[in-house]
């Protein structure tokens, strides 16, 4: 079974590599969209919701400088570090992150499927 689940979170970052504005200090309210795939349990759930959404909340960089996290935070290159970093967490709780999506605005996503 897959679960979607979306979230947004609010961060700066600049471009180091980058000749155009981007390269200048400034901030996104990014959008991220994951898809699990885990067994439906027992309780006719794969995970609780409320459970699965705090979790994702607890590990994405709400309010940070990406830059600190991420030497050259392109949207390709936080898709991959947020999928490195959610796969690990979901690995606890038995479940396998297939898909994530960032999108730095309405038209525009780097997305990561496994």
């Amino acid at each position: 079974m897959i679960l979607r689940i979306r979230r947004k979170f609010s961060s700066a970052h600049r471009l180091p590599n980058y000749n155009g504005e981007c390269a200048a200090l400034h901030g996104h309210t990014w959008q991220v969209v994951f898809e699990i795939e885990g067994d439906i349990q027992p309780s006719g759930m794969v995970a609780d919701f409320k459970a699965l959404k705090k979790l994702l909340d607890d590990n994405l960089p709400d309010h940070k400088y990406l830059n600190d996290l991420i030497e050259n935070p392109t949207a390709e290159n936080l898709c991959g570090y947020l999928f490195d970093k959610i796969e690990a967490v979901l690995k606890g709780q038995n479940l396998k992150l297939k898909t994530l999506e960032i999108w730095e605005n309405e038209d525009a996503a780097a997305i990561i499927k496994k």
